[in-house]
């Protein structure tokens, strides 16, 4: 989010004035968004499964989930002076829709739709305001706004494809595991255990297979076990055990720990919510 930067002072100065109008209704904005967003593009429904899509009257779920929505812009104009500071944000953002691309079918074109529908709301509220009411002025908030927005998209797309390629490098992983294994020409007894087992005799001997990882040769001395020298009770026990070299195994792929960035999200969204109401 760098690219802020570049706005200059009367430009943040109108952002934040803009704001400010937002602020006094925002409820309300943000449901009108995201039903536009719906209404415009039906498929991003399958997207909120949780929500309740009603034929009359409002839906909490939708004004909550706007609410979340209208509080990362609130940080964009927080910070303004300081716009790195949203890098970590916006790349959550962008992984939380890489999953969802390939479990409930986001497309990057869904993006597009959510900025059009979001400055139409806006201008159709900032409009209805003096300082705003004015073409020329309305015009040159709405141009910031969409820079805003579209900065928002391309830094929030960084993290998108970068989950994307984890995605599938992990899935290329799996397969080339999977087809290595059924290739193998060792039976999946002898491979499991990475053995040769001698069979008739009181000596287990561990032997290095090919391609089962080398390990050092190591034997299992066990007691004969028969109805003459076993009976319950007796004292008879292992005679010697060798320990066996276990095989190196690659380190699991471990998930990223969760950073918490969305908690803010949930409780600004829950007390405009609740005052709200």
């Amino acid at each position: 989010m760098e690219a802020l930067d570049r706005f200059s002072p009367e430009e943040k100065d109108i952002i934040r004035r803009s704001w400010k109008v937002l602020d006094k209704n925002l409820n309300n904005t943000a449901y009108n968004i995201f039903e536009m967003i719906f209404n415009q593009s039906p498929d991003t429904k399958q997207l909120f499964p949780f929500m309740k899509f009603q034929q009359s009257g409002k839906s909490k779920e939708i004004e909550f989930h706007g609410l979340r929505f209208m509080q990362v812009l609130e940080s964009v104009v927080k910070t303004l002076d300081n716009p790195e500071s949203l890098n970590p944000l916006c790349d959550n953002l962008g992984r939380v829709h890489g999953r969802l691309s390939e479990s409930r079918g986001f497309r990057t074109h869904h993006w597009g739709v959510f900025i059009e529908c979001t400055l139409f709301h806006f201008r159709k509220v900032l409009s209805q305001d003096s300082y705003f009411h004015r073409m020329e002025t309305l015009d040159k908030v709405i141009i910031n706004w969409r820079t805003i927005l579209r900065l928002l998209i391309k830094q929030m797309k960084r993290g998108f494809n970068t989950d994307i390629k984890n995605r599938q490098a992990s899935r290329d992983l799996e397969d080339n595991n999977k087809a290595s294994t059924s290739s193998s020409p060792i039976s999946q007894e002898s491979c499991s255990l990475g053995t040769v087992l001698r069979k008739n005799s009181r000596q287990l001997t561990f032997l290095a297979v090919p391609g089962c990882g080398s390990m050092m040769s190591q034997s299992l001395t066990l007691p004969t076990i028969n109805n003459n020298n076993y009976r319950k009770g007796s004292d008879s026990r292992l005679s010697t055990v060798s320990a066996v070299s276990a095989s190196s195994v690659s380190p699991a792929i471990e998930r990223a720990p969760s950073t918490g960035l969305f908690r803010p999200l949930k409780e600004f969204a829950r007390r405009r919510f609740i005052n709200h109401f």
